[in-house]
């Protein structure tokens, strides 16, 4: 009959440090996670630090080693429980520090959650029976409770010396071209492979300016764009007010995160590219979780609610509290909305009023903007706020009723153009064009009534430019 393997013997972290070059196996609270990374070798080391009611403060490191990312511990709650068996506990730093180490060969971990600590991530290679340290999670996890210090503790996972440096992060409102920023944002989707996420914060993004070019397909794509993007299920989760810009990061900088997570993004690069911000990763580009009563993101709730609460929250904020009178509308009393509001809006047929910019026409060439064959007016204007970019025909008499005075002019349809997309031509170049803020009434349509979500479309009415 084959002998019954032992059960190691759990060691307190207060002892643990005592006992060098020799291995030990745990129990402690995971406090702190850092991004994982890839070692020379190729294989991934993820380090966590752990507390246990010995060793509260500052916490004990633990590196462990895998041959795959997805091998690594992947903590889903701030106050999870894990389990190592046979790391070996080693000094660095001259012999002045001590820390353990996680080898893939010979030890093993099991990570627990909620009150009943159910096991859910284990090593391959972990074959102890959970029932027999339930007991002491369950006292470990008691004496916490009553502690308030590391409750404290708990509530704040991340490597800020100050318990909140709001100074030290900016919102999307304040992002320049070609500068580094640190972001406190909520992720609102993760594409599958985790290469993707989209970030808000409820703030706007300022407009960035358009390389103009001489071209008939001067239709610059916009990552604001999301509704392009995503599907129309998922965009309905999605806030209606702030930007919500796409990051793209190596996969396991996210392989951590979910929708609905608060996060730290540390050391993002913002460019433009055609009038669009793109966000680029740095060498020092780092992503951290955050509580959701951390202050930093309870300051920005507080903000968004404030806003949206007010008649004029749907309003861009680099317009506030109204665009410069560019245009005006028939439907002057009803409440302006975002293009995102549009989008999500629950009804196919609709009317609205709202802010935006117009970015792109369609054609290009004002002398297009009428067909030769019957000499209908049909131009396609791509429109601008900071949630999402809108295409909405302008058309025949709403086209008229918009350009006034000179409609069947080409001249002076060519300048209204220009000045409608921000276009300020030179003799020696075409120079960046940054299109002034109006108001304009929007009617959304179908084309099929049998699918009327796929054929809806949109087009401009009821707005005219002021001469």
């Amino acid at each position: 009959m084959a002998r019954k393997r032992d059960s190691p013997k759990l060691i307190k972290i207060k002892d643990a440090i005592n006992l060098i070059n020799q291995q030990v196996s745990l129990i402690g609270i995971v406090l702190e996670q850092r991004e994982p990374k890839q070692c020379r070798n190729n294989d991934w080391i993820c380090t966590l630090r752990i507390i246990d009611d010995t060793y509260p403060s500052p916490g004990f490191t633990v590196n462990v080693f895998s041959n795959t990312l997805e091998e690594l511990p992947q903590i889903k709650n701030h106050d999870d429980m894990i389990l190592f068996t046979c790391i070996k506990m080693q000094t660095f730093d001259s012999g002045k520090r001590v820390n353990a180490a996680c080898n893939k060969r010979v030890s093993s971990f099991a990570l627990f959650e909620g009150a009943d600590f159910v096991c859910y991530q284990c090593t391959s290679n972990f074959h102890e029976e959970e029932a027999l340290y339930k007991s002491a999670m369950a006292d470990l996890r008691k004496f916490f409770a009553s502690c308030s210090e590391v409750v404290r503790a708990l509530q704040s996972i991340s490597y800020r010396t100050e318990p909140c440096s709001v100074e030290t992060f900016s919102f999307l409102r304040e992002i320049k071209k070609g500068k580094r920023f640190d972001l406190v944002c909520r992720i609102l989707h993760a594409d599958e492979d985790m290469s993707s996420v989209f970030v808000w914060d409820g703030t706007d993004a300022p407009p960035a300016s358009i390389l103009a070019k001489r071209s008939e397909e001067d239709k610059a794509f916009s990552s604001l764009s999301v509704h392009t993007l995503l599907s129309r299920d998922i965009l309905l989760s999605f806030p209606t007010v702030g930007t919500i810009l796409r990051v793209s990061l190596s996969s396991h900088l996210f392989h951590r995160v979910k929708p609905g997570d608060w996060v730290e993004l540390y050391q993002l690069l913002f460019e433009v590219d055609k009038g669009s911000w793109v966000i680029k990763v740095t060498n020092s580009t780092k992503v951290r979780h955050l509580a959701q009563d951390d202050c930093l993101v309870e300051k920005i709730m507080r903000l968004y609610n404030k806003r949206i609460s007010s008649k004029l929250g749907h309003i861009p904020f680099w317009c506030f509290p109204s665009p410069p009178g560019l245009t005006e509308t028939d439907e002057n009393c009803a409440p302006f909305v975002t293009l995102m509001d549009i989008i999500t809006f629950p009804k196919v047929t609709c009317k609205y009023r709202c802010i935006v910019r117009v970015v792109t026409a369609y054609p290009w060439q004002v002398d297009d903007f009428c067909s030769n064959e019957n000499r209908h007016h049909r131009v396609l204007l791509t429109l601008e706020d900071p949630t999402a970019t809108l295409e909405a025909f302008l058309c025949d008499k709403d086209a008229e009723y918009f350009w006034g005075l000179g409609y069947h002019d080409t001249e002076t349809l060519r300048k209204k153009r220009n000045w409608l997309l921000g276009i300020r031509e030179s003799l020696n170049f075409v120079a960046p064009r940054n299109p002034p803020w109006i108001e304009c009434c929007i009617l959304s349509y179908y084309t099929n009534k049998a699918d009327p979500w796929k054929t809806r479309l949109y087009r401009i009415f009821g707005t005219r430019l002021l001469d």
